[in-house]
């Protein structure tokens, strides 16, 4: 979440562009976790800074950095902690069965590991993204060129 507030050159334009690319979003968990309107912000009622401090005080389920994952929901450490624990008990399983298999049997597969979405991103999905922000910011250079055009005469 740091990454995606401080990755530009300021902390009011990295929200600007939070609120910018997911204003529904950021508008909705503000809403739900501390009762504050992301309007509020533009009427004084609600500073940049206290902003900031909401934003990076979002729960990892929240819908902001579900976005800023590419859809993906961020673990809780329950979570990772009961991954941890099912992958240490099917071990120990496997070791039981393991040990009381007769000498000559073929011994049982070791078992596969709990799916951890966290850890391997999908590859398709954020190159399709990546394709994605590409066309948006071209779009945006034509609409500038375009503007700039017409203000300074050349089409109308």
């Amino acid at each position: 979440m740091a990454g995606a507030l401080r990755s530009a050159v300021g902390g009011i334009r990295s929200l600007r562009d939070l609120i910018r690319r997911h204003g529904r979003a950021l508008e909705a968990d503000l809403r739900s976790e501390y009762g504050v309107r992301l309007r509020d912000l533009y009427t004084g009622d609600l500073t940049w800074r206290e902003l900031i401090s909401y934003v990076d005080g979002l729960p990892p389920g929240s819908r902001v950095r579900t976005a800023l994952n590419g859809g993906r929901t961020e673990p809780t450490p329950e979570a990772v902690v009961l991954a941890d624990i099912f992958d240490m008990l099917q071990h120990v399983d496997w070791h039981i069965v393991a040990s009381n298999v007769d000498k000559k049997a073929k011994l049982p597969k070791t078992p596969k590991p709990y799916p951890r979405w966290w850890t391997a991103a999908p590859k398709a999905a954020e190159s399709k993204r990546g394709d994605r922000l590409v066309r948006l910011e071209a779009a945006r250079a034509r609409r500038r060129e375009r503007a700039d055009a017409i203000a300074a005469g050349l089409i109308a």
